[in-house]
């Protein structure tokens, strides 16, 4: 099992092991050593791509990754400030052996990590995350000794490294007129601050960016992804046709429709899969999502003879099973929304063009467009903790979990799990009675913090 990397790359605080500059350093030796082993037959330099978001540590990530890297003999190409999703995209247009992204996603500015893909533009398999992991542990980063590797490899900048992600987006509307709407963006001060301007000049469409001037320190401040209400309020206050809000990373969205209402990761789905499945482009008929996915949003999909397929919290577990099930959608309640005939992961800016495309084509208003699902009740509650011991071990907790399961019947359900990326347990109910799954989750919520304190 990898100790190294959880559900989305390596995380952590800046500064604090695994995020220090020494490690960070031993980590992108490692990555250069098992690109080298697994590219051994072939005759030609190997390139890792470099993509960072804005915070104020990534510059410092950044170098020590290109030392790591270029120590091997393996050339480091830096992309500059880019999205997760166009830096994997161009990790497989661009024939890079693989690529990394220093970015934390939604997280505080106190936190980065770094997330990897591979020369086809997907996240590493648990396996390919162990090697590398194994490598870094056992010292041995450099690999068989080979006259290439007392070769230092270079360090480039990919010129307009953009330019072929905007061709894929433009794609994407290439049939559509969005010559009338008005859209709002919440950027997060984030790595997409500058692509989505980019987007609006490039493809003639009115967006209007906000929280779009990042210092280093104010990504994620308050807005974006997990504050859709400031877009939703902007959107409101300028009477704009839609609003999206995106995180630091942009590989997620939440929508806000003309009204103000919040559409999250569930509802994007339904509207994307309604579209697809009356145009006969939805595979199997199916979709894939996560256990915290609203219990709306798989009736709505059975209205329509669909078929909603269930996998662990984190997008790469739901790539897993699109790819393993042959289904071309796939996402999560958080927004990260996979449209495989098009992009190798969660994307934000393509998912809302996407959205854009659908109200265009079909002339609705994404208000209309969100009663293809009606969401159950449901609350998230996140405890703090020091320690992630198994839930089924904790007696007390256990016991609360099953009362609470049979409080709530067929109408209703919870799902329990620790975070992949931070320190917290996580603690979702839903069902019809918003005041009855309130108590619920405070119940467990209460027991679950007591008992993991007294065995700190």
């Amino acid at each position: 099992m990898s100790v190294l990397f959880g559900t989305d790359g390596i995380r952590g605080k800046v500064g604090v092991y695994p995020l220090t500059e020494e490690m960070v350093y031993k980590i992108g030796k490692a990555a250069a050593a098992y690109v080298k082993k697994a590219n051994s037959h072939k005759r030609k330099s190997q390139h890792i791509s470099i993509a960072k978001d804005t915070r104020v540590s990534g510059g410092m990530f950044e170098d020590q990754l290109i030392k790591g890297i270029t120590s091997c003999g393996v050339d480091a190409i830096k992309l500059g400030v880019m999205t997760t999703p166009c830096a994997a995209f161009l990790a497989k247009k661009l024939n890079h052996d693989m690529g990394i992204v220093i970015s934390a996603s939604h997280n505080d500015v106190d936190d980065n990590g770094l997330k990897f893909f591979t020369h086809k533009g997907y996240k590493l398999s648990p396996k390919e995350e162990l090697e590398i992991e194994l490598l870094i542990s056992s010292g041995d980063e450099s690999g068989p000794a080979q006259e290439e590797d007392l070769l230092i490899g270079k360090v480039k900048d990919e010129p307009n490294p953009t330019a072929a992600y905007m061709d894929l987006l433009r794609d994407i509307i290439k049939d559509s007129d969005l010559s009338n709407y008005k859209i709002g963006a919440d950027c997060a001060f984030g790595a997409i601050s500058y692509l989505v301007p980019q987007t609006a000049k490039e493809l003639s469409i009115d967006i209007r960016s906000i929280n779009n001037t990042p210092t280093g320190d104010n990504i994620n401040q308050e807005c974006g992804s997990l504050h859709p209400n400031v877009i939703s309020e902007y959107v409101v206050e300028e009477a704009l046709d839609c609003g999206f809000a995106f995180d630091g990373d942009g590989d997620r969205v939440i929508l806000s429709d003309e009204k103000g209402q919040i559409l999250d990761g569930d509802f994007i789905l339904a509207i994307i899969s309604k579209y697809l499945s009356e145009k006969n482009l939805l595979t199997k008929n199916s979709i894939v999502t996560t256990q915290m996915s609203n219990l709306g949003l798989e009736m709505a999909i059975s209205q329509w003879g669909g078929r909603l397929i269930k996998t662990d919290v984190g997008d790469k577990y739901v790539l897993e099973k699109m790819l393993k099930a042959k289904l071309n959608l796939g996402g999560e309640q958080s927004g990260h929304v996979i449209l495989l005939h098009h992009t190798t992961t969660g994307d934000g800016l393509l998912t809302a063009l996407f959205i854009l495309k659908i109200m265009a084509e079909t002339g609705k208003s994404l208000s209309q467009l969100s009663r293809a699902m009606y969401k159950f009740p449901q609350i998230l509650l996140n405890i703090d903790v020091a320690s992630k011991k198994p839930v089924e071990e904790l007696t007390k907790t256990k016991k609360i979990i099953e009362k609470s399961e049979k409080k709530l019947g067929a109408k209703g359900r919870l799902y329990i799990r620790y975070s992949g990326t931070e320190n917290k347990l996580r603690i979702m109910v839903e069902g019809q009675n918003s005041l009855e799954i309130k108590d619920v989750a405070e119940d467990i919520a209460k027991t679950a913090r007591e008992e993991l304190e007294c065995l700190n």
